[in-house]
């Protein structure tokens, strides 16, 4: 009886301890590989995310990105910015649905902060993807790293938009 009981207790913290460690993993967030992050954003269903604060559905956007754009923020990303330290937090994903002019949705991009991925580029893991999920560009994508640390605040954000 009293091994049984054993057996028992072994299994059962063994297989707590292994949830735990797998519940502690979702929560970090996916992997840095595209396919990883667009399942994850879909399963997450991104566009019920919050807004970019100051924005709202689709607003005019600027090159290279598309004519229209939505933002949507997780709330690592959401809380970084209402704390206007101008940095993220680890952890903190921007995906931004680009649409061409007649208002269709051309490209889905998308910047993950991942500490230690890629310091001299903000630690952002970025990626574009296709409307229908086919990653475009993955990485440390230079004309991303480029153009955004022209900005030397806010973490390789646009300053106008961290209001």
């Amino acid at each position: 009886m009293k091994k049984g009981l054993l057996v028992f207790a072994i299994v059962l913290t063994v297989t707590l301890a292994l949830s735990g460690m797998l519940f502690a993993q979702a929560k970090k967030g996916p992997a840095t590989d595209g396919k990883a992050v667009w399942d994850f954003i879909q399963k997450e269903k991104y566009q019920n995310w919050k807004m970019w604060p100051g924005t709202e559905g689709q607003y005019k956007g600027p090159e290279p990105h598309g004519a229209f754009l939505t933002t949507y923020v997780n709330q690592a990303a959401f809380d970084s910015i209402k704390a206007k330290k101008g940095k993220f937090a680890d952890g903190a994903m921007i995906v931004q649905d680009n649409f061409d002019k007649s208002k269709k949705l051309k490209h889905v991009d998308v910047m993950y902060k991942v500490k230690g991925y890629n310091p001299k580029g903000g630690d952002w893991f970025w990626a574009q993807f296709k409307a229908s999920g086919k990653v475009d560009q993955e990485g440390k994508i230079d004309e991303c790293i480029k153009c955004h640390e022209a900005q030397k605040t806010n973490d390789y954000v646009y300053t106008s938009k961290m209001k």
